[in-house]
């Protein structure tokens, strides 16, 4: 089943085992609406979209960046008949978290390697790995665009099932900054770029 995007998608909350969930009511190609549950619970927004908000021109071109993204890494978008795909769950995620999430105060550093190697390019929807000095990797979605950026940190999405940072636990969708002198090319430094990205 393919999924369009159309402003017959609208932003709303739902109540799921006793937590207000953001999410969105998308139309499929064939008519049927489907409530699309993002990660993000409603204390985590700073920004509180109103019940029935369409889903717009901006938030499509923010899907498509972040589709592409995730694409170009080997997260392909193959929707099945009854759920959308492990790229778009992402990609919508990423979108929300750009538009209405809540973002840390302060930078994260201390806890990852500093990139050394040859000039690359930052996009937004770019999938980047941060590489921690006790040798774990974890991978995340940039969700802003370089010309947007005059501070050099970047907003990222964790893209992985599972990431404790100190006594904190994230989840997807967990937003962070980062400096860039930390982002690296997605796996760089790793072997094996197969299962990367695990969904929860």
């Amino acid at each position: 089943m393919r999924i369009t995007p159309s402003d017959s998608w609208t932003w709303s909350y739902q109540s799921i085992k006793g937590q207000e969930y953001l999410g969105l009511y998308i139309t499929l190609d064939n008519g049927q609406r489907y409530f699309f549950r993002t990660n993000l619970k409603v204390q985590q927004l700073a920004v509180f979209p109103e019940y029935g908000t369409p889903f717009c021109i901006r938030d499509a071109r923010l899907l498509t960046d972040y589709m592409n993204g995730l694409n170009a890494i080997g997260v392909q978008d193959n929707s099945s008949e009854h759920d959308v795909s492990i790229n778009m769950e992402l990609a919508l995620n990423a979108v929300a978290c750009t538009l209405f999430a809540g973002v840390p105060k302060r930078a994260f550093e201390h806890a990852f390697i500093p990139y050394t190697g040859a000039p690359f390019a930052i996009n937004r929807g770019s999938v980047i790995s941060l590489y921690f000095k006790d040798h774990r990797v974890s991978d995340f979605i940039v969700l802003d665009d370089v010309n947007d950026v005059s501070d050099g940190i970047f907003r990222l999405m964790f893209t992985n099932r599972e990431l404790r940072i100190g006594k904190n636990i994230m989840s997807v969708g967990a937003v962070i900054k980062v400096p860039r002198s930390v982002i690296y090319p997605f796996r760089a430094l790793s072997a094996n770029h197969s299962n990367s990205i695990n969904y929860a």
